[in-house]
């Protein structure tokens, strides 16, 4: 069921569209060999002419993703099409390829050729696609126990988690800590299985708390950060009406309700939170650390929305958090890490 505001959102990117003249998004036809892109899909033309072994070899040069525009879409190179196109005949050479050649973009190119074998070059949504070839999915879970090229099959695979996946994932987590591919994956993979209620992060923030302490753990201890506090009725309404307010996070509730709580920083560990946040110290000191503000928003919003669209990318949800008693905890990667192998080692 779709929130009341991200339903509103929708409905105000649409209107924007139209106002402005922007092309809306037309989803992918889902045919196969047709490049998603923006305004609709475009047939790829195969080259059936030149040998297998000879296209493979062709992805040790220094090829680049045909644009989308949308970052959403994988755009898929032609000689990636027409690799695709032999099916399952390619995937013992990609699998050879990948293992014997020097080149990077090699190596990334057989990862993302076995992708496109595994969903039969069909393009049918945004962040997730319909894996269908098993010896495709076999050989992408084989090559993840590479660590240089872990989070980025991970994060492939991720687009249309199967359960099959999670116990190499689990040992693969063991060896490999600081994947934030890897962490951020697996609540897309627990959505199978379990219940949201029951994961080990993101747990409801509740709206009526008028007062939520902020602390973070890392692999030595625990320090607060800074407190949330909910605004006064006036300067509730103020921010009603966009009136800007540094250091303020607005949490989304049922009904369309707004949250605004104003967030102070515990000044006596500001060397610790900036080592962890990057903020420069005039803005730590003044509390307007746009760093922080915009986690919290994100971590507020996580505790909602459980799983987050992008939740299969390196450079989204950095930190993880829990609620517990009332305080939000947030987790570096390290200690998100032991905490989903702690959930896992109880699921056993």
């Amino acid at each position: 069921m779709i929130k009341s505001q991200s339903l509103l959102l929708i409905i105000a990117q649409l209107l924007n569209a139209y106002v402005t003249g922007q092309i809306v998004d037309i989803p992918p036809n889902g045919r196969q060999n047709y490049r998603a892109r923006q305004g609709g899909s475009i047939k790829v033309n195969l080259d059936k002419t030149i040998p297998l072994a000879h296209l493979i070899n062709k992805l040790d040069s220094n090829w680049e993703f045909v644009e989308t525009g949308k970052a959403y879409w994988i755009g898929y190179t032609n000689d990636m099409y027409s690799i695709a196109s032999h099916s399952d005949s390619a995937i013992t050479p990609l699998i050879d390829h990948f293992k014997s050649t020097k080149s990077k973009s090699g190596k990334l190119g057989a990862i993302y050729c076995l992708h496109l074998i595994g969903i039969n070059s069909k393009i049918v949504g945004r962040f997730t696609e319909k894996f269908e070839n098993k010896k495709a999915r076999d050989a992408l879970v084989t090559l993840a126990k590479n660590k240089e090229y872990t989070g980025i099959i991970v994060s492939l695979l991720g687009r249309d988690p199967w359960e099959s996946d999670l116990p190499v994932l689990i040992e693969l987590l063991k060896e490999n800590n600081s994947s934030m591919e890897l962490i951020n994956a697996l609540f897309r993979y627990t959505a199978i299985p379990y219940h949201e209620n029951d994961l080990p992060f993101r747990q409801t923030i509740s709206e009526n708390s008028d007062t939520i302490n902020v602390f973070l753990q890392d692999s030595v201890d625990v320090f607060k950060v800074g407190t949330l506090m909910n605004l006064s009725d006036e300067e509730a309404l103020r921010r009603e009406r966009n009136v800007f307010m540094p250091g303020v996070v607005v949490q989304f509730g049922y009904g369309g309700k707004r949250t605004f709580r104003k967030f102070t920083i515990n000044t006596k560990e500001i060397k610790k939170i900036t080592s962890f946040f990057n903020c420069p110290p005039i803005e730590l000191n003044k509390g307007i650390c746009n760093d922080l503000d915009n986690l919290l928003y994100q971590l507020i919003t996580l505790s909602w929305e459980k799983i987050s669209p992008f939740s299969y990318s390196d450079y989204w949800d950095i930190f993880q958090h829990s609620i517990e008693n009332n305080n939000l905890i947030i987790y570096t990667p390290e200690q998100s890490s032991k905490k989903w192998l702690e959930y896992f080692k109880k699921k056993k």
